[in-house]
């Protein structure tokens, strides 16, 4: 491991009773110096996300960077995932001296504008499961 590179992990909930067979956690190395939304393309190379039979999942992406913080939303109908802050943000301004940690936590079918405008707006999130 060289002097920029620092050890990461990535989990995420599982989707159903046969998803949760394996472990989803994995660790991976990534450099400090990368930035946010690459930092996230390599968490999910590491650890993909479940595919789900009508195509419509929403993930929201946590991070154990100051405190647990939802950084943004992963859909599947999305072309990439939509970030609170800024995508060119460092694994190092992000993390700081923490682990480098991310979960993505299912939110079933919910709409993935509602959650992120949600978010965005500082309200409480749509239900996972539909009004």
């Amino acid at each position: 491991m060289t002097e920029d590179q620092r050890r990461a992990t990535v989990d995420r909930d599982s989707v159903c009773a046969g998803d949760d067979c394996e472990s989803h956690a994995a660790s991976f190395l990534t450099s400090s110096s990368v930035s946010a939304i690459e930092f996230l393309q390599e968490a999910l190379r590491a650890s993909p996300l479940a595919g789900i039979a009508c195509g419509q999942a929403t993930w929201l992406i946590d991070t154990a960077g100051a405190g647990q913080a939802c950084i943004g939303v992963i859909a599947e109908q999305w072309a990439r995932p939509r970030l609170l802050i800024d995508e060119q943000t460092s694994v190092e301004k992000l993390f700081g001296e923490r682990a480098a940690t991310v979960y993505f936590r299912y939110w079933c079918q919910a709409s993935p504008e509602a959650v992120f405008e949600a978010l965005r707006a500082g309200k409480a999130l749509p239900p996972r499961f539909g009004p």
